[in-house]
């Protein structure tokens, strides 16, 4: 993906009282970002004019920076668009000298547990059975998407702050609006709470219903963060003969409107 305009936010800066010359300036900040990573490749930069503008110096200054850039290859024109960061920085990086290195530091004790759970929810489409992924086809994503520009277009001020914990209000109405028709459930919004995800609900339910040291039952295989999160070092595992106060499975078959 092609980040762009983020070279606008960074702090550009100049030291007018040093005996280096602004074009020299502004070729090193320029390959410092880039190699150091704060400007990764297909970033898009600023505009000669608007560069010379933020900084308060003459164009031309700013013309030789991003020619040398161009020639050593840390930068690239395209024609109609604008000056980006390389694509292929392949070599380039070698050429950094006294770069200190990140000090790594010791993981606690309680995160230890957790310490692959990103890599367990960020999962590749090409995976087969997958977590976290639908198949939407382009009908769909049209969709999607013309139904967020209708509802971007209808926020308020009181929809950019905070609403409540549980949820917006006229969402969780509508939810059980649905169940009492589609799953004749009976439940009010109060009973309702909305989520960011699987995981945000699996650990609220955690911290809601289980005390260290009480036993949960958890399918295997199944989803791969509950268990992890159910057998952390403050909860117990798992002596299976005797009555868990949770047993957590998955339906047999899953729709996208919330059928089981």
């Amino acid at each position: 993906m092609t980040l762009r305009g983020w070279a606008d936010l960074y702090a550009w800066q100049l030291d007018r009282a040093s005996r280096t010359p602004l074009t020299r300036q502004i070729y090193m900040q320029v390959r410092s970002a880039v190699l150091s990573g704060a400007l990764r490749p297909g970033t898009r930069m600023p505009s000669s004019r608007a560069m010379a503008s933020k900084l308060g110096v003459a164009r031309a200054s700013v013309v030789l920076a991003y020619e040398h850039l161009l020639a050593e290859g840390y930068v690239e024109s395209r024609h109609g668009s604008g000056t980006f960061i390389a694509g292929d920085l392949t070599g380039l990086a070698s050429r950094r000298r006294g770069a200190p290195r990140a000090t790594k530091r010791a993981v606690p004790t309680s995160a230890q547990t957790f310490s692959d759970f990103e890599r367990s929810a960020m999962q590749s489409d090409a995976r087969p059975f997958n977590t976290g992924r639908t198949l939407i086809d382009a009908r769909t994503a049209e969709t999607w998407r013309s139904l967020t520009h209708r509802a971007v277009r209808r926020l308020g001020a009181n929809d950019l702050g905070y609403t409540d914990p549980a949820g917006l209000a006229e969402l969780r109405e509508n939810i059980c609006d649905y169940l009492r028709a589609a799953r004749a459930v009976r439940c009010d919004p109060e009973q309702i709470v909305i989520t960011a995800g699987t995981q945000q609900a699996i650990d609220i339910a955690i911290r809601v219903l289980l005390a260290p040291g009480d036993e949960v039952w958890v399918e295997d295989p199944g989803y791969p963060l509950t268990p992890r999160s159910c057998c952390s070092p403050r909860r117990g595992r798992i002596p299976f003969p005797s009555m868990p106060k949770v047993w957590s499975s998955t339906p047999a078959c899953a729709w996208h409107l919330g059928r089981a």
